[in-house]
């Protein structure tokens, strides 16, 4: 029954012609320790994929009982995604029979959390290590499926999707001697997943260092011979918010790079436990062989893993300064919020300005206006006198002289009409102003003083302050 991946799966295109990049490694370790005429034959080759089935997929025929032969092919990631397959559906088919692949290969390498598990046929003559790391951009997506027959001493590897395919080569060829056990293939790979495990950390750290220098705080190297900053006074970082991202990013892959970690160390002890219980071979010859590569192998493999025990405590630590840096950033006084606070004040400081030159124009003006009602009150005094003698003018007086004779002032007994009307008639004009002048101010106090209620109870309000405020400011338009 196939899984959801499996149906999911895209497969290679068979008519692919690609530049020759599927990696072949065929060679043969003598069992025989007396053997001393070629001990280990050994070829490497980059082939095409219509060459695959030629080159790797014919009958091997009798294998010589002193020898053990292996096989490794490589294909390389050809586009992304993870449930990309590199090799078409019927190449692999024919692979898996003629190499006796587990059933569960492709499952394996579709899957996204990482697998490794050993299995045993019912006779131990054959077993099959699976191994698949964790999916993850920056560590790569490392699998390998091995198929091993102790019976006719051969191992048969696929590796799929290495992140790094010459270091893995590299170590096989090395020491292709320890090829005989199907356990180097998954070692060669753990290793190259430690390493990229172990570069990706240091990416990490490279940017948490510096995002301490921007900020000051937490720099490793400052405790012992260096004076410590004071923890009251920030440092100015020109953009906080591109620091807060990064440190985003690095929670982000710290998170992802703990699990890896977590898996890596798991796979460790997976695989030296499946070199411990490891079946061996009948002779005495074999065994001495097997038993010396294997213990090779295993403390290549527990050196690794304790390497990567340490890269599960440094993790740890990273994740512990990242969250530091973190709440130092979203404590720090906002730049941006201390830009708006310095225009506000300089905008504050302007207003203030306009409001000393207004209020300055306010008294010139005022003292206009005083000077101003003094000549009305003036004008309002005599203005009646005037336009009574105006009226009245007419022989209310009479000068004598005419004719060279002596001159004099003949004054109408009427005279005190002219005072009975001006006095009543300019006292009336200053009440009347009086009661006009008061009549004014009490009304302009009312419509400020609702003016000021309406902007108090504010807009939206809907109270009937702020209804008459407005009828009453459209009253004064």
């Amino acid at each position: 029954m196939q899984t959801r991946e499996e149906k999911l799966a895209t497969w290679a295109d068979p008519s692919i012609d690609q530049k020759p990049s599927i990696r072949i490694l065929n060679g043969s370790v003598s069992l025989d320790p007396n053997d001393s005429d070629k001990p280990i034959k050994l070829s490497e080759d980059r082939i095409r994929i219509q060459e695959v089935e030629n080159c790797l997929l014919r009958p091997d025929g009798e294998n010589p009982q002193n020898r053990h032969h292996f096989k490794a092919i490589s294909f390389p990631r050809l586009e992304p995604g993870r449930l990309k397959l590199s090799f078409p559906k019927p190449l692999f088919q024919q692979i898996q029979k003629a190499w006796n692949l587990h059933p569960r290969t492709i499952e394996v390498f579709l899957s996204n959390n990482g697998v490794f598990t050993t299995f045993h046929s019912s006779s131990r003559e054959q077993s099959h290590l699976l191994m698949k790391v964790p999916n993850s951009r920056s560590t790569g997506f490392d699998c390998v499926s091995i198929s091993c027959d102790y019976s006719r001493h051969t191992t048969y590897a696929l590796y799929h999707h290495l992140e790094d395919e010459a270091a893995v080569f590299a170590t096989l060829l090395s020491t292709p001697k320890r090829c005989v056990d199907p356990h180097f293939f998954v070692s060669a790979l753990y290793r190259e997943h430690h390493q990229h495990i172990e570069r990706h950390r240091n990416a990490i750290d490279d940017t948490i260092q510096g995002i301490e220098r921007k900020t000051g705080l937490g720099n490793p190297g400052r405790v012992v011979g260096k004076r410590r900053p004071s923890l009251d006074e920030y440092p100015s970082f020109a953009d906080p918010k591109s620091v807060s991202q990064q440190l985003s990013y690095c929670q982000t892959d710290v998170a992802v790079i703990g699990h890896i970690v977590r898996c890596a160390l798991d796979c460790g002890d997976w695989l030296v436990k499946a070199i411990d219980e490891a079946p061996l071979e009948q002779s005495a010859d074999e065994k001495r062989l097997l038993r010396e590569v294997r213990a090779a192998i295993r403390q290549e493999t527990e050196y690794t893993r304790r390497r990567t025990a340490m890269i599960a405590s440094q993790v740890q630590a990273l994740r512990e300064r990242i969250q530091s840096q973190t709440n130092y950033v979203s404590k720090r006084p906002n730049t941006s919020v201390s830009t708006r606070a310095e225009r506000s004040k300089m905008l504050s400081a302007v207003a203030q300005s306009d409001a000393e030159y207004t209020a300055a124009i306010a008294v010139d003006g005022k003292r206009d206006s005083i000077a101003m009602k003094t000549i009305s009150i003036l004008g309002i005094v005599f203005l009646p006198g005037t336009f009574v003698a105006t009226i009245l003018s007419i022989d209310m007086f009479q000068w004598g002289g005419v004719d060279g004779a002596k001159s004099s002032l003949t004054v109408s007994r009427g005279i005190w009409v002219y005072f009975a009307i001006t006095v009543p008639l300019t006292v009336l004009t200053i009440i009347v102003w009086l009661l006009w002048a008061r009549r004014e101010t009490i009304k302009s106090s009312k419509r400020f003083a609702v003016f000021r209620r309406s902007v108090t109870s504010g807009p939206g309000t809907g109270t009937p302050s702020n209804k008459t405020g407005v009828i009453a400011g459209e009253k004064m338009v």
